[in-house]
């Protein structure tokens, strides 16, 4: 069987021609009559070319059954929350083995092209986002929700996973956030709210569709706290409010409520323009985060939920209510 090219174009390997056939059709979502037309050949020869990367190993094609406990508990935390949807991944003591993989192919379901997605930061959101697919969708506006952090942990930053996102996804737009995510006095922040670019940031990040947030606790090791954005008397002040952790960069108690004595230093989208947004998707995991994820969807601001089997078990323990 030849391979036919499109005039003018150098020849490929029937292995290339294969590859490219199958990341067009099953990533970039072309049609098999505009792939035989971009590559000079007929609709059926592209579709036998498919059948073909199939047999040959290029294209795997796997469809993962949810187990039913996962599906039971995860239904069992939504309920007992009030929110509208729990997914629960797998135990694994590697966020890339079972979690990300998991997390990354449900919210590659919610994306759409063209759509304004919001992004904060984080270890676990981050491997949310290593793991989606690329070329799904396109044209996205994708928003920094929450200013920078001071962490030698490579690619957790605000401004790193918004990027990557959008590399991800063609045609794609980025609108970063520069700023600290808390910056040291409120000086400081009204100031900086008067930049142009900080306010677009904002501005975007406030009018998303799609939110993805990480959720943060009260411990010593806490990103926040060992990145000095806030101090040990800060830290401290936090703990007697009774603050349990922080979504987006914001503090909250168990009852969910606003610790607010930093809000007016922290550089991130208010309150309310989170809790505006249509979809809010939270991505935590981990038994000592139980406390924390509690208060995030205590706030009203989390949607969907996602996290894997041990902290989905510590969420719905005896006794354990918002």
């Amino acid at each position: 069987m030849s391979f036919r090219q499109r005039q003018g174009t150098p020849s490929r390997s029937p292995a290339d021609l294969l590859t490219d056939i199958a990341r067009r059709f099953y990533l970039g979502e072309e049609s098999q009559i505009d792939i035989a037309r971009d590559l000079g050949l007929d609709p059926s020869t592209v579709s036998r070319y498919l059948k073909r990367a199939r047999e040959e190993g290029i294209v795997h094609i796997e469809i993962r059954s949810p187990r039913r406990q996962d599906v039971d508990l995860g239904r069992d935390v939504a309920l007992r929350y009030g929110i509208a949807r729990v997914v629960v991944a797998p135990k694994s003591d590697d966020l890339d083995e079972a979690f990300g993989p998991i997390a990354a192919e449900f919210v590659g379901g919610l994306l759409r092209s063209g759509m304004r997605l919001g992004v904060s930061w984080g270890q676990t959101l981050a491997a949310v986002i290593r793991h989606l697919r690329p070329g799904l969708v396109g044209g996205l506006s994708i928003a920094q929700l929450a200013g920078g952090i001071n962490d030698p942990t490579a690619g957790i930053q605000g401004n790193e996973l918004v990027r990557e996102a959008a590399e991800l996804f063609p045609g794609s737009q980025v609108y970063y956030l520069h700023a600290p995510a808390i910056v040291g006095s409120a000086a400081t922040h009204d100031v900086l709210l008067t930049d142009r670019t900080v306010q677009a940031a904002l501005e975007v990040g406030g009018r998303s569709e799609l939110a993805l947030v990480g959720i943060g606790q009260m411990e010593p090791g806490a990103t926040l706290y060992r990145g000095g954005h806030v101090g040990m008397d800060d830290w401290a002040r936090l703990l007697d409010a009774g603050a349990v952790g922080n979504i987006n960069t914001r503090f909250f108690d168990a009852d969910g409520s606003p610790v607010d004595f930093l809000e007016g230093r922290t550089m991130a989208i208010s309150w309310s323009a989170l809790r505006a947004i249509p979809t809010v998707v939270a991505v935590a995991v981990g038994r000592d985060r139980a406390d924390a994820i509690r208060g995030a969807l205590a706030t009203g601001c989390v949607d969907i939920l996602i996290t894997d089997e041990p902290t989905a078990q510590a969420l719905v323990e005896p006794g354990q209510m918002r």
